[in-house]
């Protein structure tokens, strides 16, 4: 136990100490809490229109006497409310000169009943897909109203049944998919780059000190299952402290996001519970232990950084396959399917699959701790592989093995142990 602390401390303060770790590190924090201050940040320094000098965008609109004036433009004006609605008669080459030196935000001009010209400076998707939309509605209710006064009824009873409001409840028998969607998604995110990016900080640590012919004296003074643990754990203490870093400016970002005026269900989506926190943070340190004990191991056959890439491809395809299924699961709410319960109960694949499971449905308690026993039975057994792979591994020099070859070494090495 003392080398194997000792072999953590040196790889924990190697990790943070890294410029590298450091920059990156400050890099997502920064980012991340600039995420939720810009609304903040942007009120500040633009304010509110009427206290800035800056004045009200205006919209035109041409009725050319095919609806009421005066009822156009409150149709327009409950849409736009920060908007100054213009009920003008200018003809079209007025309106294209005052909506191309920006005098009018953008102008409508009623062709027909149920026909309309948009008039604005740059067309863009915007104007497709949001302002066209609700100039549509507003004709077609002022279409309505039209028609439904021609018998007999008022525009006031007309625009009680048009604006009638339609109230729903929602009841989750199990969890709501749609409150965790969120943090479910950046946790994963972070997990599938944290994993990788620590397993390969294990890989390049265990190259570099075979390079430098350190290996070969390090073997000398403590057990290759010391230093392999040791490496291990010590970078998977600096992945966790990065990780709680990174965590603590994304609640700070999200506080500062939730004070700023979104709507309560927004507000609700983007929130963090506390049981998602959590529950990354134990399938990050089995996920991690996992895949660094195999990336580990096999970088141990590497001479050069380039060898490890070809090493490791196995278990890489492993965790792209893994990271597909449950992404694949998250956008279609199906996170219960046979192959998502499966693989929650696969120690390669569970890291993800549980946590998904485990944060978006209805999971029994007894299922998480199941796959969580079978992740740390799996993480001693590869803990103890590893080290005898690595114990093989670091000695060997020139072109690395294939896997047939390291399997092969393994049944020699238990054969002359045995003996």
């Amino acid at each position: 136990m003392k080398h194997i602390l000792q072999v953590l401390q040196f790889e924990y303060l190697t990790c943070v100490k890294n410029k590298a770790f450091i920059i990156t590190t400050i890099i997502f924090m920064a980012s991340i809490l600039l995420l939720g201050f810009i609304p903040a940040i942007i009120m500040i320094f633009t304010g509110d229109t009427s206290s800035d000098g800056k004045e009200t965008p205006v919209i035109a609109v041409v009725s050319n006497r095919y609806y009421d004036d005066k009822t156009l433009a409150d149709e327009f004006q409950n849409i736009y409310e920060d908007y100054e609605i213009k009920i003008t008669n200018e003809n079209m080459d007025a309106i294209k000169k005052n909506v191309n030196n920006e005098t009018y935000e953008f102008a409508v001009v009623i062709d027909d009943k149920l026909s309309y010209t948009f008039v604005t400076k740059n067309n863009s998707l915007i104007n497709t897909e949001t302002k066209l939309p609700l100039i549509n509605g507003i004709i077609q209710d002022m279409y309505r109203m039209d028609s439904f006064e021609k018998f007999g009824i008022s525009s006031k009873d007309t625009k009680e049944i048009l604006s009638a409001d339609i109230s729903s409840t929602t009841i989750a028998t199990g969890k709501d998919q749609t409150k965790n969607y969120i943090s479910t998604y950046v946790m994963i995110m972070l997990l599938y780059i944290a994993i990788l990016m620590y397993g390969q900080m294990v890989s390049q640590s265990i190259v570099a000190e075979k390079n430098t012919r350190a290996m070969e004296m390090l073997i000398t003074c403590a057990k290759p299952a010391h230093l392999m643990f040791g490496k291990v754990i010590g970078s998977g203490l600096a992945g966790l402290t990065q990780l709680v870093l990174i965590l603590g400016s994304t609640f700070a970002s999200m506080s500062a996001l939730s004070t700023q005026t979104l709507p309560p269900e927004l507000q609700e989506m983007i929130s963090f519970p506390i049981q998602t926190v959590i529950y990354a943070i134990i399938f990050f340190l089995l996920g991690y232990f996992i895949f660094s004990f195999l990336f580990g191991a096999l970088s141990s056959f590497a001479t050069r950084s380039e060898d490890i890439n070809t090493l490791t491809t196995p278990v890489m395809l492993i965790y792209i396959a893994t990271f597909i299924i449950v992404i694949f699961s998250i956008n279609f709410g199906s996170v219960d399917t046979p192959l998502m319960v499966v693989c929650s109960y696969i120690p390669f694949t569970a890291p993800m699959c549980m946590l998904v499971r485990a944060t978006m449905s209805d999971v029994a308690l007894y299922e998480i701790l199941i796959s969580i026993a079978i992740q740390v039975i799996t993480i001693y057994l590869l803990g103890i592989l590893a080290a005898t792979i690595y114990r093989i591994g670091v000695l060997m020099y020139g072109k690395p093995p294939k896997m047939g070859e390291i399997i092969k070494l393994l049944i020699e090495d238990h054969k002359t142990n045995k003996k």
